[in-house]
């Protein structure tokens, strides 16, 4: 185990602003974190790292009064033990919290949330001060919001903004970020980032939660490794490497799965899948061929259209003009079930909304897709759909391996392979993947990147959307660019194009 001592105030000239010690807690028998100890100095941008299930989001539920922990103790300032009772407290301690689900109320506008619960119970409420303070705490922070906009109007990045605000108005000097840019654009987290690295200069303590590395890179001071519950590594972020930060975050070597391996290839083969001027309300004249074997890779800015040519092939999206071909043959898609018939399966990006049921076991999300299959005569076959899920299983280590779990209590990075399964068993050849990777950890993210390779090797035709650019070159053998609802280049050999190069023809082709 990498491990580098906790650094004092006398060690480095930071002060030591909040200092979490031994903290353990336990939900019935499941111990989920174990002796922690995290340490945040002033000015500093601390990333908090582990697989998903590691402890990171009950250790800041801990900090931020949401959970009580079973030992340990949180020392604030350096001025002793101190008990976090609830949110409201944490915020009066001058410690906040922005994590994918907001804690705004959207019919309120921007100042009543800054000062949501600071209103006094009885007597006038002061609009005119909070809508003036607000407007002192905005004008560094975000000056193109208004105070009095309803935070219903608001994009994510803004609300983000009104959440950090909020804290800010208590005092804040303690600010955790919980996977922050989840929903958010390139130019949006680049704007976060400046946020944050303005509240760093401020003297403010960050802690920054993220599964992509080059987030964490870009910037986290230190950082503390969870796994298992347990600390096992902590220390500048200099002092990691990518590959020793992912090998300790999963507990294993990860690089070769992370890394580029692509070996040009000849493919004569006809394309598995054919788009000819294919248009819907959303996409233009869309030419494009993917044949068996390939992962091809679509890029482009949000709202490009990548998601609406997934759509329009599976069915989603009605086309107005063109043709889709399976095995060079014209198929008529007039909806999923039609595209379902044809063989062609898609893994949509928000995977909670629109690809599992929460509250259905691991095994009935499993035979969605495939209702007929594991029935007859209208009568379930238990026994043929058990057999079935438990095969994938075992082939795409999924876990836990109890298929009667609820599927809201696996991983994401299980929820997804539970997904591929189902439509694995389909029998789809023609695999379309709406960012496979998003809100995963390093360990399932090298997973499900092994399992693609796999399922191009066994000749199914694959396309991929991503946001990561390094996923997206690590995955694809050619990417295509698209724009304003086209597609506007084809890059053949993704072997020598790098992030900068994408970066530009996606800019490039974007205001063209």
């Amino acid at each position: 185990m990498q491990s580098i001592p906790a650094v004092s105030e006398s060690s480095t000239g930071a002060s030591v602003m909040l200092r979490m010690e031994g903290i353990s807690k336990a939900f019935l028998a499941a111990r989920v974190l174990k002796n922690v100890d995290l340490t945040l100095q002033k000015g500093e941008v601390h990333a908090l790292l582990g697989e998903n299930g590691a402890g990171k989001s009950t250790l800041m539920k801990i900090m931020f009064g949401v959970v009580q922990p079973d030992a340990g103790v949180i020392d604030l300032d350096s001025v002793g033990p101190i008990r976090v009772d609830g949110p409201r407290h944490a915020l009066a301690l001058g410690i906040g919290m922005v994590s994918q689900e907001l804690s705004l109320v959207p019919q309120l506008d921007v100042a009543q949330n800054i000062f949501l619960g600071q209103t006094p119970a009885m007597g006038i409420v002061p609009r005119r001060r909070y809508r003036d303070e607000a407007a002192i705490i905005l004008q560094t922070l975000a000056p193109h919001l208004q105070v009095d906009a309803p935070v219903q109007t608001l994009g994510m990045a803004d609300r983000q903004l009104v959440e950090i605000s909020r804290t800010l108005a208590r005092g804040g000097r303690v600010i955790a970020f919980d996977e922050p840019t989840s929903s958010l654009t390139p130019a949006e987290q680049e704007a976060l980032f400046a946020v944050i690295r303005r509240l760093q200069h401020d003297g403010k303590a960050i802690v920054y939660i993220s599964h992509r590395m080059q987030e964490i890179r870009a910037i986290a001071d230190r950082v503390t490794i969870l796994r298992d519950g347990a600390v096992v590594a902590s220390g500048p972020i200099g002092d990691f490497t990518d590959d020793a930060l992912n090998e300790l975050i999963a507990g294993r070597e990860l690089s070769r799965a992370l890394s580029r391996h692509h070996v040009p290839k000849e493919n004569a083969a006809a394309p598995l899948l054919e788009l000819r001027n294919l248009s819907t309300q959303r996409i233009r004249n869309i030419d494009l061929t993917v044949r068996p074997g390939e992962i091809m890779g679509l890029a482009g800015l949000m709202g490009s259209g990548r998601t609406a040519i997934m759509r329009s092939i599976f069915g989603i999206d009605k086309k107005t003009s063109g043709q889709i071909l399976i095995d060079s043959e014209p198929v008529d898609i007039h909806g999923p079930a039609d595209a379902i018939a044809a063989g062609i399966a898609l893994i949509p990006e928000d995977r909670r909304g629109h690809a599992i049921v929460p509250m259905m076991t691991v095994e009935q999300n499993f035979g969605l897709a495939s209702p007929r299959k594991f029935s007859r005569l209208g009568v379930l076959r238990g026994a043929t759909r058990r057999g079935a899920i438990d095969h994938f299983v075992g082939e795409l280590g999924i876990r836990p391996t109890t298929t009667a779990s609820l599927m809201s209590s696996l991983s994401g990075g299980n929820q997804q392979k539970v997904v591929i399964a189902r439509w694995l068993a389909t029998g789809a050849r023609v695999l379309l993947f709406d960012e496979p990777t998003r809100g995963i950890d390093v360990g399932a993210k090298a997973e499900i990147y092994t399992q693609l390779k796999r399922l191009a090797e066994s000749g199914a035709a694959i396309l991929v959307i991503s946001s990561e650019l390094p996923e997206l070159l690590l995955l694809s053998d050619r990417i295509a660019i698209v724009s304003g609802g086209r597609l506007t280049r084809t890059v053949e050999n993704t072997e020598d194009l790098s992030e900068d190069m994408l970066i530009a023809y996606t800019e490039v082709d974007g205001t063209a």
